[in-house]
């Protein structure tokens, strides 16, 4: 593995390379060259062997709901940016249609009611200071830099809100490690304490008409500074198992590993 480099110097080589960030984090991966990220964190921390699959061996199987959680992140975006720009945009607005043919036509219907419910729980009285805008982070001087992109910074009455965008079948238990490194990075770019984290999960449903179950939640969490430790400490142990995986090679498969544990991927 090549040495750690800053994140200044990553930040300028992503600039000098004039490509997008996707391509640049996707050579960073094939050269080797080190960098922490939140989903690099969630896959380590998950399933050390789909790690060493998809970083190392650069093998990314995509599921039916990554790609419909990947376009609605598109979707998303673009409806911001036009409320950004003082338009609200419907939902069949929102994609080309070309994109939705990867889909099959229950997960279009699904991902259509998703986008309904973006359109009409969206942040409404608030600023929008970014957009799924990258950023690189030194958070500890023996670690990598952090690579992480914030899907949405909002504003209001001088306080910050970080936005994570979740897409899924069911809602699960939330995890805020994200949120609080997206809130230190906006804590160090705005100089500000005035930062909370939300999540804004959308089910992924045929018929928003017969639920029982709401579809949409909104869940605030604390990313007080206090709770950075324990972010670092995540961070160090994730770098340790990645150069332990460098170091011996492919681990074995983790015994509640979906994934790895399929038979028919074995075989």
């Amino acid at each position: 593995m090549k040495p750690i480099r800053t994140a200044d110097s990553l930040k300028r080589a992503w600039k000098r390379s004039g490509s997008s960030f996707v391509r640049f984090v996707n050579r960073l991966d094939r050269e080797g060259i080190p960098y922490l990220s939140p989903s690099k964190l969630s896959c380590v921390e998950r399933c050390p062997c789909c790690y060493y699959r998809q970083y190392v061996l650069g093998v990314n199987e995509v599921s039916a709901a990554m790609k419909s959680g990947s376009l609605f992140h598109q979707a998303a975006k673009n409806f911001y940016a036009a409320f950004r720009a003082g338009r609200v945009l419907k939902p069949t607005q929102l994609l080309n249609r070309g994109k939705l043919t990867a889909l099959t036509k229950e997960s279009r219907i699904k991902l259509g009611n998703a986008l309904a419910l973006l359109k009409s729980n969206h942040w409404e009285e608030h600023e929008v200071v970014s957009i799924e805008e990258p950023f690189f982070m030194d958070l500890l001087g023996s670690l990598p830099p952090v690579i992480g992109i914030a899907d949405l910074v909002l504003q209001r009455k001088g306080s910050f809100i970080v936005v994570d965008h979740k897409t899924s079948n069911t809602f699960h238990e939330l995890d805020p490690v994200q949120l609080i490194l997206y809130a230190e990075h906006v804590r160090r770019e705005a100089a500000t304490r005035a930062i909370v984290g939300v999540f804004d999960e959308y089910r992924l449903v045929p018929n928003l008409d017969s639920l029982r179950k709401p579809a949409f939640r909104r869940t605030p969490v604390s990313v007080d500074r206090s709770f950075l430790p324990g972010l670092v400490r995540r961070y160090r142990e994730a770098w340790k198992r990645i150069l332990a995986i460098n170091r011996d090679g492919q681990p074995p498969p983790s015994p509640d590993c979906w994934f790895c544990n399929s038979v028919s991927r074995w075989h």
